[in-house]
């Protein structure tokens, strides 16, 4: 089943040929000297030779029949019917070679045809092999056609000619034909690639091969009728109407078949909701074809009236580099299917993947580059456009070898650019993979102090390295593409030198920081994501650059700490953490007891189902820490993941308060106590104080309650 965006890429290959040669014919227009020099020599001579063969038609068919019957081995003027019935079994024998040929590849090769293919390799697989073995059969249709004719050879150069044109016209049908199935996958439509149903396919492939036959009889009758001896003019008359009525066939195709193509074009959605680009070339792609048509058959005349070389039939050279771009865009896909295979060019997480069909071919300019699969796929459609291309412009005389004409330097300057964006795009996508390979931070909750795990020190370098590497590659490719339009990029490097020289004299604090930051990468000091202590701040590694980190308090503050000021670095998230804990209780508290307690409280912990697998030693307790005036002070610690001890501790506070509500042991609570003297005759005896004196001794009492407080130690050691 093919999806919405399906089998786009082969139809964009075809739609954006025409667009380019229309750019070349726009290329070579705007040029002042071929303009000039249109006006004053070649204006008038095409006007010229025009009206010298425009004035030989009305005795076209006169002269026709005159060569005809000077060709005549017999003198007959219909020997020609005579020769067409022995091509005729010629091409019956030809075609029994064929059928033979067709058999052997079917009984040899039938295993390679499943009814439901489960991938894009296995249809596109099917489709080359067939397409080969037809191709086969054609060459072997005609070479045995065209042996039985040289036995039976007449000796005759007419009848020879005949035989040839006839039987090389029928095997340019054919091949053209099997070319054109081949691509619909007519007739297998479990096999087809584009996202076309089966009325829209036996469509265009009968008006396309009409549309060929036709152009191929033309173009076989007139190099029939040269060779038989047609007088220059009326040839020149007969293969400018002939190229006519080909360019304006293959005008109406491109009419006729319109409504199916700009289904490919949009992807298969609806014409709203397909991008603007899409939609304004879904609407407009036959105009353009027909426009560049009509502009190549209007080239060509001019250059079959002066004589010009290369005056090839450049109305069917987008057909041509269609087909040649086609077949390399098949065969660079299957290739890439099967690295794919063997190296994993697609990620194994799929929500990296664009979650399309992966039988069908999708549309390049839909979904984005997620793996390097895409990017292989992208690089592979711009590379058939780019061969097909260099096709069309060899058929328009351009020499795509030389570096004289300006669309050669202009390809140059694109494939540059190519480059480019293909080793800017796999530096990026490989590293994101392997960064995504390294999993995700898990995040702190907000307003935790401490955080999880950090990162590895892997996916802490990476973005890093991924930062320099495309940078260079941008800087490098700015360099080349400037060379390639002529700027001397020597000056640049010079001056690059001396800015570079001035920044280090003038930045000593930067290169400071950038150094201070690379040792204490290399060092591995922190990675991103862990929870570390500079002194003066704290918190989470959030981001490295190049000089600076930034670390996120966990009361939500971003504080951002240059390398070079970093004079000494406590990281709390390696390998273990130790916390520590300290319970007051009261002096009639059993320490044994406690101790036993909290030595089965430890084990219950270690099988606890969430946190259990993240300590590293059991909670366990150390016995009395100190002795207060109204408490006796109790430590108890564990061992725990980095990173785990400041959540784990919450759920320790909560087991230990309910284990001692159990076994009725008690927290002692702060007491300060204060002795007021009453009269020197009777110290015992209370006198009546007021409320406002007894505030007042209260808040005498606060510094002496927070001075214990801060002595008894109620801040976790760490």
């Amino acid at each position: 089943m093919q999806t919405p965006r399906s089998g786009i890429r082969l139809a964009m290959i075809a739609l954006q040929l025409p667009g380019l040669l229309m750019a070349s014919t726009a290329w070579a227009a705007a040029d002042p000297t071929l303009a000039m020099s249109w006006n004053q020599e070649m204006g008038p001579a095409v006007r010229a030779r025009a009206a010298e063969v425009l004035s030989g038609a009305g005795a076209f068919f006169h002269n026709t029949g005159e060569a005809l019957s000077k060709a005549s081995p017999t003198g007959d003027a219909f020997w020609h019917l005579e020769i067409t019935f022995y091509s005729l079994l010629f091409m019956i024998a030809g075609y029994f070679v064929a059928t033979l040929i067709s058999r052997w590849g079917r009984q040899h090769f039938v295993h390679l045809f499943n009814a439901q293919p489960k991938d894009r390799a296995e249809k596109i697989g099917y489709l080359l092999v067939t397409g080969i073995m037809k191709s086969i059969s054609v060459a072997g249709f005609a070479v045995a056609a065209f042996g039985v004719s040289m036995i039976f050879d007449s000796g005759e150069a007419a009848a020879r000619h005949t035989h040839f044109i006839q039987i090389a016209s029928v095997s340019v049908v054919w091949m053209v034909s099997i070319l054109v199935g081949t691509l619909l996958a007519h007739g297998v439509s479990t096999h087809r690639l584009l996202d076309l149903d089966d009325e829209a396919v036996r469509m265009i492939y009968q008006y396309s091969v009409r549309a060929f036959g036709i152009t191929t009889f033309i173009l076989g009758m007139c190099l029939w009728m040269e060779a038989l001896g047609l007088n220059e003019n009326a040839h020149l008359l007969s293969l400018i109407a002939g190229l006519l009525i080909a360019a304006l066939m293959f005008t109406a195709l491109a009419f006729v078949i319109r409504q199916p193509v700009a289904k490919l074009i949009r992807g298969g959605s609806a014409e709203g909701k397909s991008p603007l680009l899409l939609r304004v070339l879904a609407q407009t792609w036959h105009v353009w074809a027909g426009l560049y048509f009509m502009a190549a058959w209007a080239v060509l005349a001019v250059r079959l009236l002066l004589d010009l070389p290369g005056a090839t039939p450049l109305v069917v050279a987008p057909v041509v580099g269609l087909f040649v771009g086609i077949i390399a865009y098949g065969i660079l896909l299957l290739i890439i299917d099967k690295l794919d295979d063997i190296w994993g060019l697609t990620p194994a997480d799929p929500a990296q993947s664009d979650g399309g069909d992966e039988s069908a071919i999708h549309n390049p300019l839909s979904p984005p580059v997620r793996t390097l699969k895409d990017l292989a796929e992208n690089a592979a459609a711009l590379l058939a456009v780019m061969g097909g291309f260099a096709i069309i412009l060899s058929f328009w005389g351009v020499d795509v070898t030389g570096d004289k004409h300006g669309l050669v330097r202009l390809a140059d300057f694109l494939i540059v650019l190519f480059l480019s964006y293909l080793g800017y795009q796999a530096i990026k996508i490989s590293i994101d993979q392997k960064m995504a390979e390294e999993g995700d931070l898990v995040e702190p909750e907000p307003g935790e102090e401490g955080g999880a795990g950090g990162a590895s020190r892997l996916a802490t370098l990476l973005p890093l390295a991924r930062n320099f590497l495309l940078i260079t590659v941008v800087v490098m490719s700015g360099m080349i593409l400037l060379s390639q339009l002529g700027v001397d990029i020597a000056p640049l490097f010079a001056g690059a030198g001396v800015i570079g020289l001035a920044i280090g004299f003038g930045a000593q604090t930067l290169i400071r920081d950038i150094f201070s930051g690379a040792f204490f990468l290399v060092d591995d000091a922190f990675r991103k994501g862990e929870y570390i202590d500079c002194g003066s701040v704290k918190g989470t590694v959030e981001k490295i650059s190049i000089r600076s980190m930034q670390l996120r308090h966990h009361l939500g503050a971003l504080n951002t700490i240059p390398f070079g000021e970093i004079q000494q670095l406590t990281n709390f998230s390696r390998d273990w953490s130790m916390m520590k804990l300290s319970l007051r209780v009261t002096y009639d508290t059993d320490v044994e007891k406690v101790r036993k307690l909290i030595k089965n409280l430890g084990q219950e912990l270690m099988e606890h189902p969430e946190v259990g697998d993240k300590f590293l030693q059991p909670l366990k307790s150390q016995g009395v820490l100190a002795m207060e005036d109204s408490a006796m002070i109790l430590r108890v610690k564990f061992m725990t993941q980095p990173g785990e001890q400041f959540v784990i501790r919450k759920l320790v506070f909560a087991k230990i308060q309910e284990l001692f509500d159990r076994e009725g042991i008690k927290f002692a609570h702060r007491q300060v106590t204060v002795r007021v003297a009453n009269n020197d005759d009777d110290p015992d005896r209370p006198s009546n104080l007021s409320a406002a004196e007894k505030n007042a001794i209260a808040g005498a009492a606060v510094p002496a309650m927070e001075e214990q407080e801060a002595e008894g130690g109620a801040v976790p050691d760490r």
